[in-house]
């Protein structure tokens, strides 16, 4: 979790193992963390720490999506309906997705914020996964509100193939995506996101380009806390804010850059929470934006 004043919070736990209870029809939990869906009529995320808590409910504004392929032999088709070499090389068999409204409580040390009508975003990848080492990828996915909503994916896997997928919700209406690029702007650190943007081409012809404020970033990986020998290379997630069409609403601008498929953990970054716990960004980012 992050707020604009650099107070950030970030435990990341590896290595739990199933336990009785964690997995069951509608919830799934590991430790001090809990995801369920009460009634089937909304999803809820708990998770208790010493140094920080969350208690949030989502309702969806429109069924969960899967990505489907831009571009190449698959274009159009979802990923969770294609077999093969392909489906390995996404690791997973399909990646539902959705936003909706957002309310309850979240605890930042002895702050506390009561969220009543918020914008949330959540993600549900699942199927097997194998330890893909991606040479870079870009995935930007976030909601302005109900009349617009979307996930673009580009990546490079480790043989060099480029990979396009995602959806836009617009409107109520799926829209059928023609091309997309992200632009990631990062700093010298090589992890750093400070924000970039996406522009979206539509089948209809129609061009979006959302534009990207990162608030801050967060370091994740598999094996270890940073990343390492063994581990995937670790990945930034940019806590953003998007702008299109005179909304704002949030997203993750996430960023894997690994061009030389190295397995260095990550150190001593500028605005990519490698901390445990709640800390305190000492790097300003403002005066580089102006």
């Amino acid at each position: 979790m992050a707020l604009p004043d650099g107070t950030r919070f970030r435990r990341h736990l590896l290595d739990r193992k199933l336990e009785k209870g964690d997995r069951t029809e509608t919830t799934a939990s590991s430790g001090t963390a809990k995801f369920s869906i009460p009634d089937m009529k909304y999803c809820r995320f708990e998770a208790w720490d010493d140094d920080a808590e969350v208690d949030l409910r989502v309702y969806d504004w429109f069924p969960s999506q899967d990505w489907s392929f831009v571009g190449g032999p698959y274009h159009g088709k979802l990923l969770g309906s294609i077999a093969g070499p392909e489906q390995a090389t996404m690791g997973t068999s399909g990646h539902p997705e959705s936003a909706g409204r957002l309310e309850g409580r979240v605890r930042f040390g002895n702050r506390i914020i009561d969220i009543e009508n918020g914008l949330a975003y959540r993600d549900h990848g699942y199927g097997d996964r194998p330890h893909a080492v991606f040479r870079a990828a870009r995935w930007h996915a976030g909601t302005v509100g109900p009349d617009m909503s979307y996930s673009l994916v580009s990546m490079m896997d480790e043989p060099g193939n480029l990979h396009k997928m995602g959806w836009v919700m617009l409107n109520g209406k799926r829209e059928t995506i023609k091309d997309l690029h992200t632009v990631s702007s990062t700093l010298c650190d090589g992890y750093s996101v400070i924000g970039g943007w996406s522009v979206v081409k539509l089948e209809n012809g129609e061009i979006l380009r959302i534009n990207v404020d990162t608030v801050d970033g967060v370091v994740t990986s598999t094996h270890f806390d940073n990343g390492g020998p063994g581990s995937s290379p670790a990945g930034i997630e940019a806590l953003s804010i998007p702008r299109w069409n005179g909304r704002s609403g949030v997203c993750d601008f996430n960023m894997i850059d690994n061009p030389l498929r190295g397995e260095q953990p990550v150190s001593n970054t500028l605005m990519a929470n490698c901390d445990v716990g709640l800390t305190k960004r000492e790097f300003d980012p403002q005066w580089i934006r102006q």
